[in-house]
């Protein structure tokens, strides 16, 4: 009977999510976070469009918001923002495709700035292209905020299937010339004060 414990317990928490999945009401859609980026001072920027890919592999109601920010010093610095439709396949952990553009990621560390907290990797691009920084962060329309993937997976889960509502994640994306710790945490200073 002690083997049967958990397997029963586990059936019967499904069971009455279920049972509640039935009785709840229609999912509620959230309206997506109104995100655009801005000019920073000391930079000059300049708009751009989505990729191609972008725009043909992920789903049709996905909304981009791109900038090219480059500093007097000549760094650079490409935030892409990224605000995901209904679909969970708008967003996705970005180690997934860094690899497929012939990148080996290395020295992957976290970031605290202004509340907010960023996942960092360095991006080396072999003998052919320099080291190059990038940083990513994720939050939804309530403000919940993370750098793990796997965190928002799970708020994701509880809202999608407990909540009956579907969160409209915004996924933020840098991708620098720079890949000093140093460099990365002071643009993304600037970086918060454009982003609600």
């Amino acid at each position: 009977m002690k083997n049967l414990a958990i397997p029963l317990a586990a059936a019967a928490v499904t069971c009455v999510v279920m049972a509640f999945q039935v009785m709840t009401p229609e999912t509620k859609i959230c309206e997506a976070p109104d995100v655009h980026l801005e000019e920073i001072d000391g930079f000059t920027s300049e708009k751009l469009e989505p990729g191609e890919a972008e725009l043909t592999i992920l789903p049709a109601d996905t909304r981009f918001d791109k900038r090219l920010y480059t500093a007097p010093d000549g760094h650079w610095y490409q935030v892409t923002v990224v605000i995901g439709g209904t679909s969970k396949s708008s967003i996705h952990r970005p180690e997934l495709c860094l690899p497929a553009q012939g990148f080996l990621m290395t020295a992957p560390y976290n970031i605290e700035v202004g509340g907010a907290s960023w996942r960092a990797i360095t991006l080396d691009g072999g003998a052919m292209r320099p080291s190059l920084g990038f940083a990513y962060t994720f939050f939804n329309q309530e403000g919940y905020r993370t750098s793990s993937h796997t965190a928002r997976i799970f708020r994701d889960i509880w809202d999608r299937s407990i909540l009956n509502r579907i969160d409209r994640w915004v996924m933020v994306t840098v991708n620098t010339s720079r890949s000093d710790r140093v460099g990365m945490s002071a643009f993304l200073a600037k970086l918060r004060g454009v982003l609600p």
